[in-house]
């Protein structure tokens, strides 16, 4: 029988870098949403198999061991009894794009694994998602958060229901090490002090979220755009989509988001935005 865990696509509706940590690490502030319909797939099906299979779009994009490769070792270190089955991974999100890709598949993974191998708690799926990537973790809750510290400490938000995008990335070759290459473009001053708590904003509609969003920014917007100028046209071509609200950049990109007040205009916005990019990965979704 056939198992199937959906991995969503993650979205910083905003990203705050705050300073860098002692360890090198960077302290952060994130509104974080996911996708409803817009994510890759992992699947375990009967049999074996000595590696993860993977189809889809963008399957040929992805090069070595992967995220779910290490989220099944590191799974299987913590589940002795566990009997390797087919793995299939159906990769329908761009590789390396800012939203979180393989931090879903490999939290996919997680979720799927503990389903049929019963036995951790969610603590213990918590603590292997953070030896496998800041945003894993984010990713096995795949709710709205306001994601704090180094990307472990989660707080759930309410978003409202309705909150609608269209997540936009023009498929243009990104280095392995972009993330990192973004963060030293940044160069983000050291932490001096503890960051100070916030109360979780309310956020009712999607324009208190547009608001909320476009105060706080992508403090990796800027530094991406001069490393990877495409970010800048995308953005454009966002802005003056009809009945979009704001458009930004997700994590270190290059996928960009626009917010919409209604499903009709995203899906008419991500229409019209394709007849003038036909090259363009685009999807408009409902974001939650």
């Amino acid at each position: 029988m056939l198992q199937s865990e959906f991995a969503p696509a993650k979205i910083n509706l905003t990203l705050e870098i705050l300073g860098r940590r002692a360890d090198g690490y960077h302290e952060l502030r994130s509104l974080v949403a996911f996708a409803h319909d817009a994510g890759d797939v992992v699947t375990l099906a009967p049999g074996s198999s000595s590696g993860v299979e993977t189809t889809g779009s963008f399957a040929g994009d992805i090069s070595g061991s992967n995220l779910v490769d290490k989220a099944i070792s590191a799974f299987a270190a913590k589940a002795p009894n566990m009997t390797l089955r087919r793995l299939m991974l159906e990769k329908n999100l761009p590789v390396a794009s800012g939203i979180g890709g393989g931090s879903a598949d490999a939290a996919a993974t997680l979720r799927l694994l503990s389903k049929v191998y019963p036995g951790l708690s969610d603590r213990d799926l918590h603590a292997i998602a953070r030896t496998l990537g800041a945003d894993v973790p984010v990713c096995v809750r795949a709710q709205p958060v306001i994601m704090t510290g180094v990307g472990e400490t989660l707080e759930e938000i309410a978003l409202p229901r309705d909150l609608h995008a269209v997540l936009v990335n023009p498929l243009l070759a990104v280095p392995a090490n972009k993330t990192s290459q973004v963060f030293a473009a940044l160069g983000a001053a050291p932490l001096t002090a503890p960051p100070e708590t916030e109360p979780a904003p309310r956020l009712s509609d999607v324009h208190d979220v547009g608001a909320y969003a476009k105060a706080r920014g992508n403090d990796l917007q800027a530094p991406a755009q001069k490393l990877f100028p495409e970010i800048e046209t995308v953005l454009a071509e966002l802005h003056r989509t009809e009945g979009a609200l704001l458009a930004q950049l997700s994590g270190a990109g290059p996928t960009c988001f626009a917010l919409f007040a209604t499903k009709q205009e995203a899906e008419a916005g991500a229409s019209a935005l394709q007849q003038r990019q036909p090259n363009w990965w685009i999807r408009p979704t409902r974001l939650g």
